[in-house]
């Protein structure tokens, strides 16, 4: 069922561009909002269109559940957080959902962001739209008490292994065996530090990530 937009709907989400708890990026790109479970259809749709990211680390497209997944799923029993947030990037001409970023604020420790899931249409890599969301998105969680950024990116995954090495996020663990729907892959586990701060004291507040683990 193809999924309709409410121009309503869109005007209030744009009233979010200017709230200080949003990653802004320049005028005219696309506009930042928070998702909810109300945008459920229109992020699966999402996903559905834009299919990349799914064949590359699961080896199938986006299933029927990828949306509320990603809305309703808890992380890991046991692990600290403060917020989960899901970030939807509108086109400011058409309300049209072009990009998806998810943070989790104070993973695991204090100051520790870590980046999930990191979509952006299809249609517009190379527009250097990822690497501005990713910009915008540093200077927001820096803002907001961030020292370190982490993430996990799939071994094979060549457009994000090359992405995230040139935004200067560099592997403190390889994670084997970690199931994602029809495959079994080996993640890198990459760490950003921000301003002054470094890996050294990052592993200390997060041994989990040590290098030796593996």
């Amino acid at each position: 069922m193809p999924v309709t937009f409410n121009v309503h709907q869109f005007a209030t989400d744009s009233q979010s561009m200017h709230a200080p708890d949003l990653p802004l990026l320049p005028k005219n790109a696309p506009i930042p909002f928070e998702l909810a479970a109300a945008h459920e259809g229109e992020l699966q749709a999402f996903f559905e269109a834009n299919p990349d990211y799914f064949l590359a680390v699961q080896g199938a497209p986006a299933g029927p559940q990828a949306a509320y997944d990603e809305i309703h799923g808890d992380l890991p029993a046991g692990w600290s957080y403060t917020k989960k947030w899901l970030i939807g990037y509108r086109d400011p001409a058409n309300g049209k959902l072009v990009a998806f970023a998810s943070l989790v604020s104070d993973l695991l420790a204090d100051t520790v962001w870590h980046i999930g899931l990191f979509v952006v249409a299809t249609e517009l890599h190379g527009s250097g739209l990822a690497a501005s969301m990713f910009h915008s998105i540093e200077a927001w969680a820096k803002a907001h008490g961030a020292r370190w950024l982490r993430l996990g990116v799939v071994v094979g995954n060549q457009r994000a292994e090359r992405f995230w090495g040139r935004q200067g996020f560099a592997q403190v663990r390889m994670r084997k065996g970690v199931e994602m729907g029809e495959r079994s892959n080996s993640v890198r586990v990459m760490v950003k530090p921000l301003a002054e701060h470094n890996l050294s004291d990052y592993l200390k507040l997060v041994p989990r990530d040590d290098p030796a683990r593996d």
